[in-house]
């Protein structure tokens, strides 16, 4: 049976009471009636109804719907040196934004940013937890640079950075690490920029599996690079970018791929059998058994019971893909 995983956000507010929490908690601390650690608190409590939610639905690996998370950009690149975080610009072409890192001098790694919140998902999760980063060269395009003289230079910075963190996270004992790196989608000929960069960082991630994760469009006309990429496992959206579908179909796949066939962007509900259908069709050129089904990215773009909705279809059209395999 096909693995399934999700690709990293989860929405954090739902139509409920209980699932308001967050919200009323972030309102409060705006209005002074609460400090920054019950708003921690509130963040946790929702960080595990996120990990039950992906357990009782039979996900196989998980990840904390960064839930604490900003948004992509500055949780992890505001807390490197010489970075500051500025106005926010819209993200991609989603109806989110982020608050745009400006860059003021060398940037550096102080201290471990994402272990302790992975530490606190893996110790509430009965499946492994991923840990999940925004890659160095999407970090470096989306930023305000006032420092360095290119992109590159900047980029391989912070892949020495992110290198550090994720060598402080499988310290910690994260067996399964992913670096989103969307900017593909609209700029492949930064590819080799990427692959550049992921050499810094593998040099600190031992034996954990890592995965390089595109999302919000297609990489059909650098697929067959992307196999040479440093990198274990290679995750694609295949609904925004469907036009990668085919060259996964004809030139197949040396590594396990992650097959983002659930649509995270629409809450029209996909056809199990359908889902099962369209990834058996690639069976004899990808090792389905050691390959994930996923959404397409990250699912906050989602109301909560609609993100619910979504596992269910993935956990189901897994099953059926074992049932053909």
């Amino acid at each position: 049976m096909v693995h399934t995983t999700v690709v990293g956000t989860y929405p954090r507010i739902g139509d409920t009471s209980e699932e308001q929490a967050l919200r009323r908690a972030i309102a409060r601390l705006d209005r002074g009636e609460i400090g920054e650690a019950d708003l921690r608190a509130v963040e946790r409590d929702t960080v595990r109804a996120v990990l039950r939610e992906q357990n009782e639905i039979g996900i196989d690996l998980v990840t904390d719907g960064l839930i604490s998370w900003y948004d992509s950009q500055s949780h992890l690149a505001g807390k490197f040196a010489s970075i500051e975080t500025n106005g926010l610009v819209r993200y991609f072409d989603t109806n989110t934004y982020y608050r745009q890192p400006v860059v003021r001098g060398p940037v550096a790694w102080k201290e471990p940013i994402l272990v302790d919140e992975w530490k606190f998902a893996q110790s509430n999760s009965n499946a492994p937890v991923k840990a999940v980063l925004t890659g160095p060269v999407t970090l470096a395009s989306l930023a305000l640079n006032k420092h360095y003289r290119s992109k590159k230079a900047l980029a391989l910075d912070l892949a020495t950075a992110i290198g550090e963190e994720v060598g402080a996270l499988v310290e910690a004992g994260a067996s399964h690490v992913q670096i989103d790196e969307p900017i593909l989608t609209r700029y492949p000929d930064d590819l080799s920029l990427v692959s550049e960069a992921l050499e810094r960082i593998r040099l600190n991630k031992a034996k954990s599996t890592l995965t390089l994760f595109t999302f919000f469009g297609d990489v059909s006309t650098i697929y067959q690079d992307l196999e040479d990429v440093p990198a274990e496992v290679l995750g694609l959206d295949l609904v925004q970018g469907s036009a990668t579908w085919p060259a996964i179909a004809k030139h197949g796949s040396t590594k396990p791929l992650v097959l983002g066939l659930i649509d995270a962007r629409n809450t029209k509900d996909e056809d199990p059998a359908a889902v099962a259908k369209k990834t058996l069709e690639v069976k004899g050129a990808v090792d389905l058994r050691t390959s994930y089904l996923s959404p397409s990215n990250g699912l906050e773009f989602l109301p909560r019971d609609q993100a619910r909705k979504k596992l269910r279809i993935l956990h189901a059209a897994a099953k059926k893909v074992g049932v053909g395999a």
